[in-house]
């Protein structure tokens, strides 16, 4: 295999997860080897893992996301499709509640395939095992870094049998997700911590699979009914997924009572504040238990800001930053993360610039979905953190943005484009979308 430019023999990615197998994808061009360590045994057929909790709840790849994932595995769109996925235009075909009005619904161009997450993640699995210096050890952990001076030079590695082996690299991936022990390791290595902000939500998400809704009685491919704070801190979706079926999500913040059964599960759907979702599966039957998954907070880690961090150790996904997953935007970081590496990669000089580069680009890309998210989150009472600069008027103008959407396309258009991390929220203040958040409220194409 021919590399784009040979950087070094051997990188290291801890963790198998959506931000490490792209991270493992880019780094294949330039290293001689690529070892992803995971600490999950490895499945033939498509499941969520223990290292993925949040696996069953449900995802969507944004635009952003699915633009790269197809430019770094060509013809995968099209597999995903073939092989179930949805393809739906992400405004004739979901239906989406927000703030009190419908959006329009309109043939937008903007398209998205919808599948599970654990579905999502095979195929690119099987992608990565096609490639011939990537290489997997299945039921391993990293138990600790080696240093060399202040650079990172590889990481101890357990493995299934309880056996430790040293595994010299000369880049190391931190993509072991928001469980990640890079902190502690630093630590014990006399580094110091990095700045880490917090903003604390209690999110919770329950998920159930469906068959045989009545789909072919509906005009959309998707439903979602986002809550409507303060006054209802409630929401909930439905979306096609893999082998025909439709996965049904409740979430809500602040939450004493989450669904854990049937029962409480349809009641839920009752105090939505519109009727959609418990109509449609008052009398279905489920295909699955169901799976909860909470979210307590927002995280970000300040690498970007640490003087003298380790050259080499490169920190990407949810191990860096994760935001409120009901914007669906994490994978679509993920892969925006990987291809700044990527072209980073490219016009590689040394290790320290690299990583001091890296972790630059990697807080700009957070910073955006970060302001939306936040922009959303201190509208529900039990929020509390530090609030971003100029909150009222964001969260007074995003408001009219959105109600903007449910009548005029221009603006829709404009609000999809940020929210699929194609375009800076600052694009919400060009004059077209002024004149319609400010205009008459009529049918705008």
């Amino acid at each position: 295999m021919a590399l784009q430019r040979e950087i070094g023999k051997r990188v290291v990615v801890i963790g198998g997860s959506f931000a490490g197998k792209l991270a493992a994808r880019v780094l294949s061009d330039f290293f001689a080897e690529v070892i992803i360590i995971e600490k999950d045994h490895k499945d033939e057929n498509v499941a969520t893992t223990k290292g993925v909790p949040q696996g069953a709840q449900g995802h969507v790849l944004l635009k952003s996301g699915e633009e790269i994932l197809e430019e770094l595995f060509p013809g995968i769109i099209q597999d995903l499709v073939q092989d179930g996925s949805k393809q739906s235009d992400f405004a004739e075909d979901l239906s989406w509640f927000h703030h009190g009005s419908w959006k329009a619904r309109y043939d937008s161009g903007l398209t998205i395939i919808q599948q599970s997450r654990p579905f999502l993640e095979w195929h690119i699995q099987r992608k990565l095992e096609a490639i011939p210096n990537i290489m997997y050890r299945y039921s391993s952990k990293v138990k600790g870094l080696i240093f060399f001076e202040n650079e990172i030079s590889g990481v101890v590695a357990e493995n299934a049998d309880g056996s430790t082996v040293d595994l010299e690299a000369d880049i190391v991936i931190d993509a072991s997700g928001a469980a990640a022990f890079t902190t502690r390791w630093l630590k014990d290595f006399g580094f110091e911590q990095p700045q880490k902000t917090e903003v604390e939500v209690d999110l919770f998400y329950a998920s159930m699979i469906y068959k045989n809704l009545c789909y072919k009685e509906c005009n959309w491919h998707s439903i979602l009914v986002y809550p409507n704070p303060p006054e209802i801190e409630r929401g909930g979706s439905i979306s096609p997924i893999e082998g025909n079926r439709f996965l049904v999500t409740l979430l809500g913040y602040g939450e004493k009572e989450i669904p854990n059964d049937l029962t409480s599960f349809l009641r839920y759907t009752k105090t939505l504040g519109q009727p959609h979702l418990h109509e449609m599966i008052k009398n279905a039957v489920p295909d699955s238990e169901i799976e909860v998954y909470r979210f307590p907070a927002l995280s970000r880690y300040h690498y970007e800001k640490y003087r003298n961090f380790p050259a080499g150790l490169l920190v990407i996904g949810d191990a860096f930053g994760r935001v409120d997953p009901v914007f669906a935007q994490g994978m679509s970081i993920a892969a925006l993360e990987a291809y700044a590496m990527r072209s980073l990669l490219l016009r590689y000089r040394s290790k320290q610039k690299l990583t001091k580069d890296f972790h630059n680009k990697v807080s700009k890309i957070i910073d955006i979905p970060w302001l939306i998210a936040l922009t959303e989150d201190f509208r529900f009472k039990n929020t509390s953190g530090n609030r971003p600069f100029g909150l009222p008027f964001l969260q007074w103008y995003v408001k009219k943005v959105v109600k903007a959407c449910s009548h005029n396309e221009k603006v829709y258009g404009q609000f999809m484009n940020v929210l699929h991390l194609k375009a800076h929220p600052i694009s919400l203040f060009k004059p077209m979308v002024l004149v319609g958040v400010f205009g008459e409220h009529k049918i705008i194409k």
